[in-house]
């Protein structure tokens, strides 16, 4: 999706959000692993894993386009960010119900600002409504207080604090 080179500055900065399919996983895994990145930077618990962002991947690549989703955001050509997305079941004794779950969103940071974030979470969103999913579920990780603030923008509430021991 590139831009001419007569395109103005403004279109040329401009983001676009498209579902991706998997010749776009190696794209998205690079994503990943900056994400993760940042993750570690704030704490997170879990050992790191040789080859992590291409696990990733796999481990939805089968079910890509029918219960779990990918958004690519491209600016100039080049993807900055992406949002990954899953249709769970809740237990029985809580009703039973499809939840949407937003696992993963990351834009680059010379991107942000730019709405490719907003853009994405709406295209998630939409699929979401098209599948008539009881809730919509992200978790953050802690320490991350911007991104806490991003979804409660965006009309998420906290629900649940997740609090984990190492051992």
């Amino acid at each position: 999706m590139g831009v001419s080179d007569s395109a103005s500055g403004s279109e040329r900065d401009s983001v676009h959000i498209r579902q991706a399919g998997v010749e776009d996983l190696p794209a998205a895994a690079a994503l990943w692993q900056q994400l993760d990145a940042y993750h570690r930077g704030l704490g997170l618990m879990f050992p790191e894993v040789d080859n992590a962002p291409q696990l990733w991947a796999e481990s939805f690549q089968r079910t890509l386009g029918r219960f779990s989703f990918l958004w690519l955001a491209e600016q100039g050509g080049a993807a900055v960010g992406f949002l990954m997305a899953r249709i769970k079941q809740s237990p029985a004794y809580l009703g039973g119900k499809q939840i949407g779950e937003i696992s993963d969103l990351f834009v680059v940071p010379a991107a942000r600002g730019a709405g490719a974030a907003a853009q994405l979470v709406q295209a998630a969103m939409q699929k979401f409504a098209e599948l008539q999913v009881h809730s919509v579920e992200v978790q953050v990780q802690a320490g991350n207080d911007d991104g806490l603030a991003f979804w409660h923008k965006h009309g998420f509430a906290t629900d649940l604090t997740l609090v984990r021991k190492r051992q």
